[in-house]
């Protein structure tokens, strides 16, 4: 008995991890992750309305073939292994790549080193530019806490901040405000069972990036 117990709850557990290394969204399976916690084929993110913004592909957790950009469905840009971006505007190809400043921030420059016009670089980093998200949106966020969440009876009102790395897990949870310290430990917890997020992209890669979420606990 204790022999088949043990092997049903590794079963489960199994089934979870496999459950975290791909994502089934939109009726597509996409973000895998390897057994070596790689990214692995096609990666697509979107956003709150479905609509795919940026498709790319891994091997091995690199990037294999362009990374292509979307806006409104139509293709907007494609970055290669080159480090060469191709931005499609005005029926043209604009040929750049990204700059870092003195001052460290980001720009694209063309080919002969100058800043491309700010309206061309609004129009990339409007579909380039991609912010963590929860499948399903913000109120499956909420419905995934709330269904997880044991408060013990405590009432309280909390604002958590976590980090949604490259490969779209929370880490780094963090209470930031709390009205009441006994919900402190059970919100770390439940943040800490959050299933993998769509990940936050930035200057052609994935980025690491802060999400802070307010708890009112009634």
């Amino acid at each position: 008995m204790k022999k088949n117990l043990l092997l049903f709850i590794f079963l489960i557990s199994s089934i979870s991890t496999i459950a975290q290394k791909t994502i089934e969204y939109n009726g597509e399976k996409i973000n895998s992750l390897d057994e070596n916690n790689n990214q692995t084929g096609i990666w697509k993110l979107f956003d709150e309305k479905n609509n795919v913004l940026i498709s790319c592909e891994f091997k091995g957790g690199k990037l294999i073939g362009d990374t292509k950009f979307y806006k409104n469905s139509m293709l907007i840009a494609s970055f290669n292994n080159d480090d060469k971006l191709e931005i499609y505007k005005d029926s043209k190809t604009i040929i750049c790549n990204y700059y870092r400043k003195e001052d460290n921030s980001q720009t694209l420059i063309d080919t002969k080193g100058k800043e491309l016009d700010s309206d061309v670089i609004k129009y990339y980093a409007q579909a380039a530019e991609v912010m963590p998200m929860f499948y399903g949106g913000v109120s499956k966020l909420y419905e995934f806490i709330g269904n997880n969440f044991n408060s013990s009876g405590n009432k309280g009102k909390l604002k958590i901040q976590f980090y949604i790395d490259p490969k779209g897990f929370a880490t780094q949870v963090e209470i930031k405000e709390s009205t009441n310290p006994k919900l402190n430990d059970e919100a770390i917890r439940v943040m800490n069972l959050l299933p993998r997020w769509q990940p936050a992209h930035q200057g052609g890669a994935f980025v690491k990036c802060p999400y802070i979420i307010p708890i009112t606990i009634n």
